[in-house]
């Protein structure tokens, strides 16, 4: 009997051993088990208020990009404008001023019916002009400055010399129509004041004023886009020729021109 006491109580010790052990294990397993729901809770918590605000993020951000880009797009369509005057058909739809200088051949009729031409640009002087071009209208005005030695003695009344000095300011209107691309016609009308007298060693002549009015015409080609060579054909009349008892000095006057301008667009 004592022999079995101790075998009783070891066995005891061991089931009790036993349920103990089993006991932490499935304590141990309860506390994974919320351990591991309470990661899965997490998760799901952190996914959904990342997620959520994301989304609304990019829904906000959807209509300012695609406002961003129309008006990029419409920045952009204002920045590269075609040009008006490019327009097909549209003529000269700028405004622009143009100046230069010319030079001519001159045929100039006084009122005795005495005849004055040069056919040398460089030595009877110079012609100058300005202008405002606007559509394919223009306001222009006009210089000639004629200094012509003749060589002979010229006559008109009681002046007597050998050369003849003319100068002719104009106000005048001119039509540039389209002919081709760069290249424009002219057609104009104007009012002239001149001043014209003889000069010389044996001269004796004072200068007259006088008023004509003027019609001209020719092209104007636009070599470059400064660059305007104009050539016209200018013809002038005096006003004292429909005044009975009353005759002009310089009688009429027909001057061919080549002018170089510059243009500069407005």
């Amino acid at each position: 009997m004592k022999k079995e006491e101790p075998a009783r109580m070891l066995d005891a010790l061991t089931q009790k051993d036993i349920i103990f052990q089993f006991g932490r294990r499935i304590r141990k397993a309860r506390f994974l088990d919320l351990h591991f729901l309470n990661i899965c809770f997490s998760l799901i918590v952190i996914q959904v208020f990342l997620t959520h605000p994301v989304t609304t993020h990019a829904q906000s951000e959807t209509p300012s990009a695609s406002s961003m880009t129309e008006s990029s797009l419409t920045e952009t369509r204002s920045a590269f404008r075609e040009p008006s005057f490019l327009k097909k058909g549209s003529g000269l739809r700028w405004q622009g001023v143009f100046f230069g200088v010319g030079f001519r051949h001159l045929h100039l009729s006084l009122g005795n019916g005495t005849e004055v031409v040069s056919n040398q640009p460089d030595q009877n002087g110079i012609g100058f002009m300005i202008g405002l071009l606007q559509e394919e209208y223009a306001y222009e005005y006009e210089r000639q400055v004629s200094i012509i030695d003749s060589g002979k003695t010229i006559s008109f009344e009681q002046h007597s010399g050998t050369r003849i000095e003319s100068i002719q300011n104009t106000f005048s209107f001119s039509w540039y129509p389209r002919l081709m691309r760069d290249l424009h016609g002219q057609l104009g009308a104007g009012l002239q004041g001149s001043r014209t007298g003889l000069s010389g060693e044996d001269s004796s002549a004072g200068i007259r004023s006088e008023t004509a009015i003027q019609l001209s015409g020719g092209a104007a080609y636009f070599a470059t886009q400064n660059l305007m060579l104009h050539l016209r054909i200018s013809r002038s009349w005096d006003l004292a020729l429909i005044r009975s008892g009353n005759r002009p000095m310089l009688e009429t006057s027909l001057i061919r021109s080549l002018f170089l301008n510059y243009y500069y667009p407005l």
